[in-house]
């Protein structure tokens, strides 16, 4: 059998566990004018309300700092998390050191990236000796390494 609060009872309970809107959290907006590639510093954020609800804002500085923008961000706009992400270290169309490994045996080749990548990404590489595409994953600034199959 269920029972029902009168009116009264029901809005005091929702008075006493009020969450605040998402609005009136702080969240990270830019000092100045950002474009792609620039890293995220702590000298070009500035923690405010925003203008309005919306998500996918960011509120935790550690979530920022270090970060790589992706798209313009203009001064004084909330830095939405799309806007942003890891820092490529192997950029499209740049000459990319490619390895592969096993056992005690490794093969080394240039090739040129298809498209950017942060660590750990997979990405496509174009090989200049065989003309055909590869995938490796990116291991450090101008490397990757292909993996071995299993």
């Amino acid at each position: 059998m269920m029972r029902t609060l009168p009116m009264g009872a029901a809005l005091l309970a929702a008075s006493l566990f009020h969450i605040p809107p998402a609005d009136a959290r702080e969240v990270w907006h830019a000092t100045r004018d950002l474009v792609p590639g620039d890293l995220l510093r702590p000298q070009d954020i500035d923690p405010a309300e925003p203008r309005r609800d919306h998500a996918g804002l960011i509120d935790a500085a550690e979530d920022i700092i270090g970060q790589e923008v992706k798209r313009r961000i203009r001064s004084g706009a909330a830095i939405p998390a799309r806007d942003i992400g890891e820092r490529a270290l192997v950029r499209a169309s740049q000459p990319v050191r490619v390895f592969w490994k096993e056992g005690g045996m490794t093969l080394e080749m240039q090739g040129k990236a298809l498209e950017s990548g942060a660590m750990g990404n997979e990405i496509r590489i174009h090989n200049p000796g065989s003309g055909r595409t590869i995938r490796a994953l990116v291991v450090a600034e101008g490397t990757a390494e292909i993996q071995a199959a299993p």
